[in-house]
């Protein structure tokens, strides 16, 4: 409900278009949304089987009116200006995306915690759709998410773009392909959307679906060889690869006792054995600390990963500290 509240109690606009898409909920959630729905005439709910998160998302795409779109998942939040904001933005610069930064809020027994995920670029730097590739590749400055951004309508009608289903971490290839057919991106500073993490939540649990992050860099690649594009991204397209690599076997680390570890390791080893250790190490599109990542994997020297892993979370808290 809180998500829902965020949504219709947005500030600077006089009319909207909510659709909430219910698929297949039956606690007593609905029930609430039902009795706002009825006192809300912009406030459209739809039900429909649970097909997953790309299927509502595609449902939502695919009834709504406006000329622009935005997605804000079930549990969570945006705080009380970010529509008005990223579309004030997309407007005035004439962009057909708009991004603003993020917040994750972990949830324990303590309350909630917030760790900020800024850009770190200023507010309104504009850029082409060949930049924003360009960071997007280095997963550092913009980042796959798809609930962070408005986007123009358009989009997703002119270029047949939608969700893939049946897999997680869908909007990492949707958000790419949306990126690529854009003209002009426009980020802000601010940290407007609040990115929940629950225990147990798919975005924090070590399932089967974890190698679809793999399959999406594929998916990426099957698009950039279709437009003749490949050639340009083929060493990008590695970094990528070993990143996601490195990130489920850090998953794998955290979770040996899991009933799917062994398949899980067995794919990883396997995608590591094919990667060429010549070809990445003289892969000048890949940094530093992302080829000692590959090293690590490739010779199985898990104490150096300890290693890495530590580092970050020292330099996670001295930030924390000194900010």
């Amino acid at each position: 409900m809180k998500c829902l509240e965020s949504v219709i109690s947005q500030k600077g606009f006089q009319e909207y278009e909510v659709i909430v898409v219910n698929d297949g909920t039956q606690d007593r959630s609905i029930e609430r949304i039902q009795t706002i729905v009825k006192s809300h005439r912009n406030i459209h709910l739809i039900e429909q089987e649970n097909g997953g998160l790309s299927e509502a998302r595609n449902t939502g795409i695919r009834s709504s009116k406006g000329e622009y779109i935005s997605f804000v998942d079930s549990d969570d939040w945006i705080d009380s200006t970010m529509i008005f904001d990223l579309y004030q933005a997309i407007v005035q610069t004439g962009s057909d995306i708009a991004v603003c930064n993020m917040k994750k809020v972990f949830a324990d027994k303590t309350g909630l915690g917030f760790l900020e995920m800024k850009s770190g670029f200023s507010d309104r730097t504009v850029m082409s759709s060949k930049e924003a590739i360009n960071h997007y590749f280095n997963h550092k400055k913009i980042n796959g998410y798809a609930c962070n951004k408005i986007y123009n309508r358009r989009l997703f009608s002119d270029y047949n773009i939608t969700f893939p289903g049946g897999k997680s971490y869908e909007d990492l290839p949707t958000t790419f392909r949306l990126l690529w057919h854009s003209k002009k991106i426009v980020f802000l500073e601010g940290c407007f959307y609040n990115y929940l993490q629950r225990e147990g939540s798919i975005s924090n649990k070590l399932h089967t679906n974890l190698w679809d992050m793999i399959e999406n860099v594929y998916f990426i690649q099957s698009f950039l060889k279709s437009n003749g594009s490949y050639k340009d991204y083929q060493k990008k397209i590695a970094q990528l690869l070993i990143f996601h690599l490195f990130r489920i076997h850090i998953e794998l680390q955290k979770n040996k006792g899991a009933l799917n570890y062994e398949f899980l390791k067995g794919k990883l080893n396997q995608e590591i054995a094919d990667c060429s250790f010549l070809k990445v190490m003289a892969n000048g599109e890949i940094n530093f600390l992302t080829k000692i990542k590959f090293v690590s994997m490739k010779i199985k020297a898990d104490y150096l990963i300890d290693f890495l892993l530590k580092a970050k979370a020292y330099k996670s808290r001295v930030k924390t500290v000194g900010s």
